[in-house]
């Protein structure tokens, strides 16, 4: 399995071939795990994430049309890290009691993640209704564009121009922080 590129083990994994899985867990886990711990600087929710993605390859395996497999995991880690995120810390105030605890914890860095996550936040709200409408359902349900046209009965080129205008919109908000957000945008 060691010498079998990454197409040969998605075309086994396809089928179920559990021994093209235990490979491509073994040769991208500490590189997805590094991706996720860069960004959370907690060990237990970054190996979450990891398990999230690898996981969800699996399961996923015979309707995931995949070209590039570490470009592909490393996308996937990046959108499990902003759910892991959304999970540790949800919208909640930061004088919350649950939320103090989790935030003074020794390996917890998530003090300026949750204050960046409400500022995202806060830009999207500010986006009007329909723009901020097709900009969630892109970044956060992941529907292609098409999907969401047919959703909010708008034409593609609409909504393409509802996305660009948040995205505008968000970078200029965003811009001292930018780089955080890299992945989502």
């Amino acid at each position: 399995m060691h010498e079998l590129s990454d197409i040969a083990l998605l075309q086994r994994l396809q089928q179920a071939d559990e021994a093209a899985y235990t490979e491509i867990f073994h040769r991208y886990w500490e590189k997805l795990y590094a991706i996720a711990y860069n960004r959370l600087r907690i060990r237990t929710a970054a190996e979450d994430v990891v398990q999230e993605v690898l996981a969800s390859l699996w399961v996923r395996r015979k309707e995931l049309d995949i070209r590039h497999l570490s470009g592909y995991l490393a996308t996937a880690t990046r959108y499990a890290v902003f759910r892991q995120i959304s999970r540790l810390l949800p919208d909640q105030p930061l004088d919350n009691p649950d939320v103090q605890q989790l935030i003074s914890t020794p390996d917890s860095d998530l003090l300026d993640f949750y204050r960046l996550q409400q500022r995202l936040g806060n830009a999207i709200d500010e986006l009007p209704e329909k723009c901020r409408l097709v900009f969630l359902y892109s970044r956060r349900d992941q529907y292609s564009n098409k999907e969401i046209a047919a959703a909010l009965q708008l034409s593609e080129k609409t909504v393409e121009a509802h996305l660009t205008k948040a995205l505008k919109h968000l970078r200029i908000r965003l811009k001292d922080v930018y780089p955080y957000f890299s992945f989502f945008f």
